[in-house]
Order: structure tokens, then C-alpha cells, then sequence
């Protein structure tokens, strides 16, 4: 039986490590297969503890990390004007943990598909499943793609 699901609207969740760029090439693959439109999404965890905000402040965090997710976004969005894919970017920057923030943002906006990398920034290579992608599996009410 083949499965006749069509992805119309695509996220991908990034971090800048090799992996969440990988996942970013296959969701413009998928984005490229199903005529979709494709949002990348980069959450910056703001630390929520006194001792956290004294050694990283706020605005430099912010600053620095909107800078880093605009290199990421550069690199996706070259690739994606190749192929004639629509792109939207999206910066958000929370205290909630980022699993929380991606699944309550691809319902919002109706996400037909998540794409994330196995593990990110933080992951270590003992852990075959990151935290971030293991919440978006476990809480996100759409197909989640896992890319390793």
C-alpha cells in the first residue's frame, strides 16, 4: 500500500552543527519532492539564572547568536534559490526548552513535516538521540524526520 501523504509545508529545525545542516539538505530534498514550502528555524535558549545572565548577558547572546543563525540561513537559502523553493527563516529565542518551542511552533503554523538533526551543538556521541530531537519525536503531533 502506498502511502499517499503530501507534504505541503516543511520545517527544519537548526543549530549550525554539521548534522542540523545536513537535515536542512534533506528537507530541501523533501521541500523539492513535494512542491513545499520549507521554514528554517533556529531557537536561541536564553539561560533563565542569575549566575547564567552575569557571565552571558542577554543582548550579547542575542547578538551573537542571531548572527551565527544568519550564516546558517545564508548557506540554506542559497541552496533552496537553486532549486525554486520558498523560503521563510524564523530566530526565536526562549527559555522554554527548544523541543517545546519547535513542536508549538510547527502547530501553529500547521507543519506538515519537521525535519532535525540526531544530535546537535550539545549532543554527545554517546547518546544516539539528542534531547531536542528525542522532544520533538515524542511531543510533535507530525511526521518528524530524524536525519543521523
Amino acid at each position: 500500500m502506498q502511502d499517499e501523504r503530501r507534504f505541503s509545508k516543511i520545517l527544519v529545525a537548526i543549530d549550525g552543527s554539521d548534522l542540523s545542516m545536513k537535515a536542512a539538505d534533506y528537507a530541501i530534498n523533501e521541500a523539492k519532492k513535494y512542491g513545499a514550502t520549507l521554514t528554517a528555524l533556529y531557537v536561541i535558549r536564553i539561560p533563565t539564572g542569575v549566575y547564567d545572565l552575569v557571565i552571558f548577558p542577554y543582548d550579547e547572546i542575542i547578538k551573537k547568536d542571531t548572527e551565527d543563525a544568519e550564516k546558517w540561513f545564508d548557506i540554506i537559502r542559497k541552496k533552496t534559490q537553486e532549486n525554486n523553493i520558498s523560503l521563510k527563516t524564523e530566530i526565536l529565542d526562549e527559555v522554554r526548552p527548544p523541543a517545546q518551542v519547535i513542536v508549538e511552533y510547527a502547530e501553529k503554523q500547521r507543519i506538515d513535516l519537521i525535519i532535525v538533526g540526531t544530535t546537535g551543538k550539545t549532543g554527545f556521541k554517546k547518546i544516539l538521540l539528542g534531547s531536542v530531537a528525542s522532544g520533538v519525536v515524542t511531543y510533535s503531533s507530525c511526521p518528524v524526520l530524524v536525519v543521523k
